[in-house]
């Protein structure tokens, strides 16, 4: 994900706090502790589905997770635009988008509690909507071939 989206933002704090009488020498400060705020702020409330699904994830509470990261899926569906401009309105630099990593992390799941064919299928529907998901194919190939990954670390 480029950078700029987030240094529009940053200038335009930096711009406003000017227009509004703050010296140069203080602008540049205070509008970086404001995207650093706003930015903890936007990442914290509006992908709250996707991080409740990492946490459940890291506690592996995996039904827990499944259903975070599917809520995160349909959230970021219905409100594609904001997965479409991330880096604007939630300030991500992820160039993954929240639906793709919902889905990934929702066969991971699976893939965790080695229920390998629910692990494939959800990684095949991962892969039917991103065809270009590396993390998608890597693993379906490791289902597939998990002979292939060992022999390959000798």
């Amino acid at each position: 994900m480029a950078i700029w989206p987030h240094l529009i933002v940053f200038a335009l704090f930096v711009a406003l706090l000017h227009a509004f009488g703050l010296g140069w020498d203080m602008a540049p400060w205070l509008g970086a502790l404001l995207y650093l705020g706003l930015s903890v702020l936007l990442q914290n409330i509006i992908p709250h589905h996707h991080r409740s699904g990492m946490k459940a994830l890291q506690n592996e509470d995996y039904e827990l997770a499944r259903q975070a990261f599917s809520c995160s899926y349909d959230y970021f569906k219905q409100h594609a635009w904001l997965d479409d401009y991330r880096s604007f309105f939630i300030l991500s630099i992820s160039n993954m988008s929240y639906k793709e990593m919902a889905l990934i992390n929702y066969a991971l799941c699976y893939f965790q509690e080695d229920r390998w064919e629910e692990a494939r299928s959800a990684y095949e529907r991962a892969l039917a909507e991103y065809p270009n998901s590396r993390m998608a194919q890597d693993a379906i190939d490791y289902i597939n071939n998990p002979d292939t990954e060992e022999e390959e670390l000798d």
